[in-house]
């Protein structure tokens, strides 16, 4: 590339040292003559009479002088010559020098250069043009016409979707030449470029090639957002409007036709007061006061009448836009809230409802949040424990003396509990406001938020006062005939060893106080029948006592107890009688925590489980047990968050008929020979498991024989025990 500046006219202006030399020698030569003629003149007498030795000198002085002339003149034009050289020399290398500097320049530039003559020839271009246009190749050539160029571009697929190609290259070639003028051309690689050109004095055209298409990317974003804001805003339900500092609308959405009854444009340029009526005009006033005292926003719900006559309930919401900038510009929308002041009006009339139908119901119910605190109670509860909402909202159950024993099991719950742990039912013992105990039944379920977790506690409570007793009453009754059996079978045990007792006793006493004996073997024999009356008698004396104290009436208001204890008590009474029925039994305890219920009702159970296992095993021929003994297996553990007690009690009994298992709960069912069991006993057991909010299942075990499961709520508060063990009756 070659470019031209102002040393190569001063370089063309200037004599080069061939001219000088010329002009040297005429000078010389012209002097030369005029000396010759000068001499010749005075040869021929033309000149003044002078000597001949004065013509002779004057002869050798002139050529002298010309000589020194021609000398000076030669040496001097030389001299110039030289010079001359020189600086031709360095303008060369300057003009070298600057042609390289302003290449590397155009060549460095982002921006696609090119220059054309004045004939719309392509002169040159940089690096970044050739590269934009010559994506396919060859499509530039140098000396080409503008025109020319452009064929060739198309032809090789630089541009692409030009319908009329000879149009587009016509108003592409007259823009050439007109300054000031920028067009945006795609090319078929996806990229955009803007064009502009700048006419020289000498008819060239400078032209610029900047690639834009990050640009264009963007105004094509911009300019999607744009249309799906528009249809964004044009979609929207409620009416958005902008408002200037004097409360005139500048700007609205459509919606107001469908809102408002106006279109927006017969909107623009009312003041927003005017669509409201007089009355209700102080409270958009308020809502600019609270936006020009420094609130975020401001709104209020005002009656508005439409032009058809219709009146709704609208949601005025105002924001100042930009407070920073000074401008008092204020953005708003109107909502049409008619369906849900309508619908808060009647949900706050079926509230009244359904307070109303609780505090006219018997039950009791109380509703908690998810800390524990109560938000509220209806009458009944409140005539139950003598205090009303007003005492007790907001505060927790066990904040007050009469509800403590109900916080003991409900606030576990919620604090350290989920909605995953609702529902649940429980008994509680609660005082009345004469301090007289009611236990009462209750269901507690959940109402959770959105996100899952637990809002509010729901308890439904039934005083089962009454027909709890009426239970007791049966029960007591069941266990009386329970324990008539037991005390039948224990007489006839206890009397045989009770008069072996006697009997020995007397003798030994009478026989060693008349005659000591003087035989040491008969007095270690009979030292080994004294020490087994005593332990004959121990033992008589434990099964009265434990025969006594299971025979006691219980509380009836659930405790925290042990069931390997339970386990173990229970034991005590039936122990010998399994074992007398070849009945062995394995019990195996891990720690666990203790259960919340009543204690002398879970033993019945147990009882009531080990005595239905024996009858069974009993029912069963050797040979069909492969003549093992009868066994009998208890385990008691804990669930892995020890929150719950679990027991099973196995047995190898022939098992459950599988037509049984489905009633086998069912009161007055029961699958033992006619007038060998009332049907009562497994319906009892259930009830008590589940007042205990526990649950009893029974299936048959794959290796054989029958499996009953109890399932029960630990205690709140009393979750670590030491480890107990329960050895099998001896």
């Amino acid at each position: 590339m070659s470019t031209y500046t102002g040393l190569d006219l001063i370089r063309r202006r200037l004599p080069s040292v061939r001219r000088l030399r010329s002009i040297g020698r005429s000078l010389f030569i012209a002097f030369a003559v005029v000396c010759g003629i000068a001499g010749l003149l005075a040869a021929a007498g033309h000149l003044p009479t002078v000597p001949v030795e004065a013509t002779t000198t004057y002869v050798a002085v002139l050529l002298s002088i010309s000589i020194a002339c021609l000398l000076v003149m030669l040496w001097w034009s030389d001299r110039q010559g030289h010079r001359m050289t020189e600086r031709v020399i360095e303008i060369e290398k300057a003009r070298r020098w600057s042609d390289r500097r302003l290449s590397e320049i155009i060549e460095a530039s982002s921006e696609g250069i090119v220059v054309y003559d004045a004939n719309d020839r392509l002169v040159l271009c940089n690096a970044k043009f050739r590269d934009t246009l010559t994506a396919n190749g060859g499509a530039l050539r140098y000396g080409a016409l503008y025109e020319d160029n452009l064929r060739q571009s198309m032809r090789l697929g630089v541009y692409t979707g030009i319908e009329d190609p000879d149009a587009w290259i016509a108003r592409r070639k007259a823009s050439l030449r007109k300054p000031g003028v920028i067009e945006s051309v795609r090319l078929a690689n996806g990229t955009w470029l803007r064009i502009s050109n700048q006419v020289l004095s000498d008819g060239s055209v400078v032209g610029m090639r900047t690639d834009v298409t990050d640009l264009k990317h963007r105004e094509l974003e911009l300019a999607n957002r744009e249309a799906r804001l528009s249809r964004l805003f044009g979609s929207l339900a409620d009416v958005v409007l902008e408002l200037s500092a004097n409360g005139v609308i500048t700007q609205a959405s459509p919606a107001a036709r469908q809102l408002l009854g106006f279109e927006a444009a017969d909107l623009e340029g009312m003041r927003l007061d005017d669509l409201f009526p007089a009355e209700n005009r102080a409270q958009l006033n308020e809502l600019r006061r609270r936006l020009h005292e420094g609130a975020v926003q401001s709104e209020a719900v005002i009656l508005y009448t439409k032009p058809t006559g219709e009146t709704i309930h609208a949601e005025v919401r105002l924001w100042l836009s930009d407070r920073s900038t000074g401008e008092q510009i204020v953005t708003g929308t109107i909502r049409d809230v008619d369906d849900r002041e309508k619908a808060a009006a009647l949900a706050q009339r079926e509230a009244a409802l359904v307070s109303a139908i609780a505090n006219a119901s018997g039950a009791y119910m109380l509703v908690l949040d998810n800390t524990g605190q109560l938000v509220r109670a209806n009458a009944a509860f409140e005539d139950l424990i003598g205090m009303d909402n007003s005492q007790m909202s907001g505060s927790l159950l066990s904040a007050n003396r009469k509800t403590r024993s109900l916080a003991a099991i409900v606030e576990p719950a919620i604090r350290d509990g989920g909605v995953e742990d609702f529902p649940f039912e429980f008994d509680v013992a609660l005082a009345d406001r004469r301090d007289a105990k009611h236990t009462v039944r209750f269901a507690a379920n959940a109402v959770p938020e959105a996100n899952g977790s637990l809002r509010y506690a729901v308890l439904v409570g039934i005083d089962d006062t009454a027909r709890r007793n009426a239970e007791t009453a049966l029960f007591e009754a069941s266990k009386l005939s329970k324990l008539g059996q037991m005390a039948a079978a224990m007489a006839h045990e206890l009397n045989q060893p009770l008069a072996v007792i006697r009997m020995a006793a007397e003798n030994a006493i009478d026989e060693l106080e008349l005659e000591p004996l003087q035989d040491a073997g008969m007095a270690d024999f009979l030292q080994s029948k004294l020490k087994r009356i005593a332990d004959q008698t121990d033992r008589a004396s434990k099964v009265i006592n434990q025969l006594r104290a299971h025979a006691r009436k219980g509380d009836d208001h659930p405790a925290p107890f042990d069931v390997p204890e339970a386990v173990q008590s229970a034991l005590d009474l039936v122990g010998e009688q399994l074992k007398l029925d070849g009945v062995q039994i394995a019990v195996s305890s891990q720690p666990c925590p203790q259960a919340l219920g009543h204690r002398s009702r879970f033993e019945q159970v147990v009882i009531n489980l080990m005595t239905n296992a024996r009858d069974a095993i009993k029912m069963t021929p050797p040979e069909q047990r492969d003549h093992q003994p009868g066994r009998i297996e208890v385990t008691i553990l804990a669930s892995e968050d020890r929150k719950r007690v679990h027991m099973s009690v196995r047995d190898n009994g022939p098992g459950i008929p599988e037509h049984a298992l489905d009633r086998l709960f069912e009161p007055f069912f029961t699958t033992k020979p006619k007038g060998q069991g009332t049907g009562l006993g497994l319906s009892i057991c259930h009830g008590i498991v589940a007042e205990m909010s526990g649950t009893m299942s029974a299936r048959n075990h794959p290796d054989g024989g029958a499996m009953f499961e109890i399932d029960l709520p630990a205690s709140a508060g009393r979750l670590s025990v030491n480890e107990r063990q329960v050895a099998p009756a001896a």
